[in-house]
């Protein structure tokens, strides 16, 4: 038979999804793409570094201009830093503001010091007073007595490091207001926003941890546990340790706290053989409009086939294997033990935004295109949408069937794939192709429930910035 638009199999299965977990509409300024490949994703880590990765790779993403779910090539963070530095905040262009706060920050080689050799100086002071302070302490415990907490001591003891402080205070409103004027009004905002989203301590400080990144194991091993990103290869056996790894910090992000507890139930689900949600559609089933997952008219998917076999291990090779969807007898029902939408945000350095919303018309002329359609920061990941063991069931035509499964069947297929999931492998214990269960009578194949340790990624949805 000619080959017909599997689109239409992508958009009825993202529709089939929609209606069951968001049943009320996904909320305005938010997008739902699903997933064209559904990817473990290793949640459940023994060490919380590879846990915290799997978060990251979540979350440091700007989800591409399409239904069909692709993170962007650039990730989030390092958009939002693009864009800070691409804010025009119209500062004074007086060239003798430059040199009054050159003289503020270092001093004029004179007499007046700058807030540089004021700091260093309060510092001393400082020092000076905790030292005194502290011997005090010693020698009055040693009588049995007791002194003032420093805070209060310090008021009366050391009025030093009072007149120290007020000079500092006034050094840097000094240098505050000649960068204000200089630079913009925002500027202090502005700068402390480059600050923490930085690579000398800040969220993109690879060395240090701050409050602004997290610790991640980055892995040349199989964390234990997981599985391969291709669903349906056997769960990985090593045993390897954190130190086989190399930690570091990446900027933070958070999972929503329920997940663990979901995790849990959907674990004593999956051993009780229960079925938690099931996505159906059929020849009956509606057109899909992509404007109801929040895309404008215009909006378009790249699906790859929904049905298809490869001769390779990847399914860049694939081949279409072509299924009617309009004929009586197609269905497709992919049942989970759990599925659920989880929130995923931005540690602190994200500032909820606020300065998009302030800066993004205020930007130097030849700035990157940030908020179109298309643009490097046009929406975030707000919340996840994770399934764990999938069952796959799938009615056709007896033509339809036994052309199927000709294709799949075939020595030269190494891996065959339905919609975002794919299986591989041929003739081993293992091999997850092998377990297609094939049935004759009904012209329906059943694949799973897919065993796993770890949820599969099925779709984003998509704050619009």
């Amino acid at each position: 038979m000619a080959n017909v638009d599997q689109s239409k199999m992508w958009a009825q299965l993202m529709q089939a999804m929609q209606s069951k977990l968001f049943p009320g509409g996904i909320g305005s300024d938010m997008v739902f793409s699903a997933a064209s490949v559904a990817r473990s994703v290793n949640l459940n880590a023994t060490d919380p570094g590879v846990t915290n990765y799997g978060v990251y790779a979540l979350g440091d993403i700007v989800p591409a201009n399409s239904p069909a779910y692709n993170p962007a090539p650039s990730g989030l963070l390092t958009s939002y830093s693009q864009f800070l530095d691409w804010i025009d905040l119209g500062g004074d262009t007086n060239p003798n503001l430059q040199s009054q706060l050159n003289i503020a920050i270092n001093g004029d080689g004179g007499a007046t010091p700058g807030l540089v050799a004021i700091q260093t100086g309060y510092n001393s002071q400082y020092t000076a007073a905790v030292t005194q302070y502290l011997a005090q302490k010693t020698a009055a415990t040693s009588v049995g007595d007791t002194i003032a907490p420093f805070q209060s001591w310090v008021l009366t003891n050391y009025p030093q490091l009072a007149v120290a402080k007020s000079q500092l205070d006034g050094a840097q409103s000094q240098v505050d207001q000649l960068s204000s004027q200089l630079y913009g009004p925002g500027y202090a905002q502005v700068q402390l926003a480059r600050q923490i989203t930085s690579i000398n301590g800040g969220a993109q400080d690879p060395m240090k941890q701050n409050g602004y990144n997290m610790q991640v194991t980055s892995a040349t091993y199989v964390p234990p546990g997981s599985t391969a990103a291709v669903i349906g290869a056997a769960a990985a056996a090593s045993t390897s340790t954190t130190a086989q790894g190399v930690s570091s910090f990446v900027p933070l992000y958070s999972l929503d706290t329920a997940y663990a507890a979901t995790y849990a139930e959907w674990q004593k689900a999956s051993a009780a053989g229960q079925v938690g949600e099931t996505f159906h559609f059929d020849s009956h089933s509606n057109d899909y409009d992509y404007q109801e997952s929040g895309w404008n008219a215009s909006a378009k998917a790249s699906w790859s086939s929904f049905f298809w076999s490869a001769s390779a291990s990847s399914s860049s090779s694939a081949q279409t294997v072509s299924v009617d969807a309009s004929s009586s007898d197609f269905s497709v029902d992919v049942e989970f033990v759990g599925v659920k939408a989880f929130g995923i945000t931005p540690g602190p350095w994200w500032q909820n935004g606020s300065l998009l919303s302030t800066y993004k018309g205020k930007l130097k002329p030849g700035a990157p295109d940030f908020f179109s359609d298309d643009g490097a920061l046009a929406r975030r990941a707000s919340q996840v949408v994770l399934g764990f063991e999938p069952t796959i069931t799938v009615k056709l035509s007896a033509a339809d069937y036994s052309r199927l499964k000709s294709s799949w069947q075939t020595q030269a297929s190494v891996s065959v794939g339905v919609g975002p999931f794919s299986f591989s492998g041929s003739g081993g214990a293992d091999s997850s192709k092998d377990k297609i269960h094939y049935d004759d009578a009904t012209s329906s194949l059943k694949i799973g429930p897919i065993k796993s340790t770890m949820p599969v990624l099925l779709g984003v949805v998509s704050s619009k910035v």
